[in-house]
């Protein structure tokens, strides 16, 4: 299955959306632990709905995609775009493709991930939104 970041790029420029990108990996038990326990409730909330969009790029397969630009590449060699090779990585983008937040690599401390994740939305929001 191919997946299009030009698409969901296009979306979010076009509503000033930060692109939430999770960097994953097959049999990644942290991954599985950020997707249950973090963005599957943000999801689930409605919250950031008006200003998210959540996505999730799985490295290491072969799989590909397309990226911003419309171009095929493999998955892998995308994330490394964003020097994104350990899982997981929530990466903030904007509508083309460019960083606006600090990456987070890893989990720290469960607790306190999700106060992590919105102070880098919001930090991603006052950069579309100046």
């Amino acid at each position: 299955m191919l997946s299009t970041y030009q698409t969901q790029g296009q979306n979010a420029a076009g509503e000033l959306k930060v692109v939430l990108m999770l960097v994953s990996q097959p049999n990644c038990s942290y991954c599985i632990q950020i997707t249950e326990e973090i963005l599957q409730p943000m999801l689930i909330s409605g919250h950031y709905r008006s200003n998210t969009i959540f996505s999730e790029l799985e490295i290491n397969t072969g799989k590909t995609i397309h990226d911003f630009n419309g171009q095929q590449v493999d998955s892998t060699r995308f994330a490394r775009r964003y020097n994104a090779w350990a899982t997981p990585t929530l990466i903030f983008l904007d509508g083309e493709g460019n960083e606006i937040a600090e990456k987070m690599v890893g989990i720290n401390t469960l607790e306190l991930y999700g106060y992590y994740v919105d102070r880098s939305l919001k930090q991603g929001f006052k950069r579309l939104n100046p």
